[in-house]
């Protein structure tokens, strides 16, 4: 069913983010940095469908291509925290064809975007996995009549009650607040945008005959009773996926439980209101008026063949119908039972030794074979001996314990990842700029009239050495070169690097181990009675 998600960030240049590799990155293209000379290649990325920019009026015909566009949008921010561009992530309707889904993502951005004077750079996205979605990368700079690129912000003289200008003798010049020269950062935008999708999403779904819609709202402000549940995350998702159980996973179980049984609370109180309004209108209706009792014979008591008995209403219906909802009789449809897990026994199996006589036992041996294979038992025993573990609840802890290290590694591991990922870019180009350094001294040496020359022979080593030199400028905030305490660090990182990743494997494999066995003997234990019924066919389970 189509789901409704939007959301808004900007790509940031203090955040270490850059325009031209995101773009890259959702286009599954190669383009190369004219700000720091990296090349940001995505070619091989899969389920990419559709890419396309959309510029306004006053945009320049060549912000077509993408790297010129973004290149272009490197150039212009000078600061070393400008922010580059704004994205915008939509859930598209897994209802609507691939081309409808098209039409859709365009008449948003241009409504709402371009329109109003940003460029707007689209991919779709689509692994067929069932979540299709759109990424819109925004410009965040106005144009000007002339195409060039305009002000984020100007400046405007504060003034007294006369119009006249303040001056400020502390800072000897006159006072002044800067004011940005478009509304796209003003809060209230997001939420515009937000609807706006909502909107145009409904419409199209509304045009393609399909009942499914979407709301922007939160379920409070919607009025719904229910608690939303929470996002899962990729490497949460994929566990999930694999049967493994986690903390993100478990939290969402539980809100679903909890959402079911708002659902049969509101169906009882919706009943109950009924009755009431059914006891009411009985109250207040007259009764009809009889007719003066006649002097009759009584009729007799002989039984009609086809006498049909008048059926009971008022009070009377209602209190019969509890009373047979009581005693389980009434005939009415059973509220959905939320399928909660049974509570835990008192006194749990030993299901080690359960395991070990299924496997020396010839009469339990001959009776688990019609379940699984006894090599399934044998490995289960062994896995339990090793880490000494007899009952369920134990092999649940230790199943939570090593889920736990293994998140606690993978977050160590991403700590050391994006250390890196700003470390080694600094040793690079910090090599390049020692490297060409004296061919800058040179260039700059050179009188006027050779310049030009000097520089064509050697464009290649100066392009790299100008590129080095704003990377540093950009990134060290005024620290001084070290490329030896750098290195130093980018050798322990990377040793660290390896360790986790080794200890990331054992542990990925410990759970995956736990999970089989956990299965196997939860296979085996729902199974019991099988397993005394008499033999007809043998037959082996496969593991999962």
């Amino acid at each position: 069913m189509a789901i409704y998600h939007c959301s808004i960030k900007t790509i940031s240049r203090g955040k270490g983010q850059s325009a031209i590799a995101a773009a890259a990155y959702r286009a599954g293209e190669k383009i190369v940095s004219e700000y720091d000379g990296r090349t940001n290649d995505y070619t091989r990325k899969g389920g990419i469908v559709h890419t396309e920019i959309i510029l306004p009026a006053n945009a320049p015909a060549e912000y077509q291509d993408r790297a010129v566009l973004w290149n272009a949008v490197e150039k212009i921010e000078k600061a070393k925290n400008s922010q580059l561009a704004r994205e915008i992530q939509l859930a598209l309707p897994v209802e609507l064809s691939h081309m409808q889904n098209v039409n859709l993502v365009r008449e948003y951005v241009k409504k709402n975007f371009t329109d109003k004077g940003m460029c707007a750079d689209i991919a779709i996205h689509d692994t067929k996995d069932g979540n299709p979605h759109a990424h819109i990368m925004l410009t965040m700079r106005p144009f000007n009549e002339d195409k060039t690129w305009g002000d984020k912000q100007k400046k405007v003289y504060n003034l007294d009650k006369n119009g006249n200008k303040i001056y400020d003798p502390k800072k000897r010049q006159y006072k002044c607040s800067k004011v940005q020269t478009t509304d796209w950062n003003e809060q209230t935008k997001a939420e515009e945008w937000r609807e706006a999708w909502a909107t145009t999403a409904n419409k199209y779904l509304e045009i393609a005959n399909h009942a499914e819609r979407i709301d922007h709202r939160s379920y409070e402000r919607q009025g719904i009773e229910q608690i939303p549940t929470i996002h899962l995350g990729v490497a949460a998702h994929q566990m999930e996926q694999r049967g493994i159980q986690t903390e993100r996973g478990n939290i969402n179980r539980a809100i679903k439980f909890a959402n079911q049984k708002l659902r049969n609370l509101k169906i009882k109180i919706t009943e109950l209101k009924s009755d009431i309004e059914t006891l009411l209108a009985e109250k207040v209706t007259p009764s009809v008026t009889q007719a003066p009792q006649q002097e009759t014979t009584p009729p007799q008591t002989t039984t009609q063949p086809n006498h049909t008995p008048e059926p009971i209403t008022g009070f009377a219906a209602i209190l019969a119908k509890h009373q047979a909802k009581a005693d389980g009789t009434h005939p009415t449809t059973p509220l959905p039972q939320p399928t909660q897990p049974p509570p835990p026994p008192t006194a749990e199996p030993n299901i080690l030794a359960m395991l070990k006589n299924m496997l020396t036992d010839p009469q339990a041996k001959a009776k688990v074979q019609r379940i699984t294979s006894l090599s399934v038992v044998k490995s289960a025993v062994e896995f339990l001996e090793q880490y000494n573990i007899t009952t369920l609840s134990k092999l649940q802890k230790a199943l939570a314990a090593t889920e736990t290290k293994f998140d606690e590694v993978n977050e160590k591991t991403n700590v050391v990842e994006e250390r890196l990922k700003k470390l080694n870019p600094l040793i690079k180009q910090a090599d390049l700029y020692l490297q060409h350094r004296e061919i800058n001294r040179q260039y700059q040496q050179q009188k006027p009239k050779h310049k030009d020359r000097f520089y064509e022979t050697n464009r290649t080593e100066l392009t790299l050495y100008q590129a080095a030199e704003r990377f540093l400028k950009a990134n060290l905030d005024g620290k001084t070169l070290n490329t030896k305490a750098w290195k130093k660090e980018s050798a322990e990182l990377t040793a660290e690097k390896d360790e986790l990743y080794q200890s990331y494997r054992q542990l990925k494999e410990g759970v995956r181990q736990i999970g089989i066995v956990r299965r196997s003997v939860e296979h085996i234990l729902d199974n019991a009675e099988k397993m005394e019924q008499p033999q007809q066919q043998r037959w082996y389970d496969m593991e999962r």
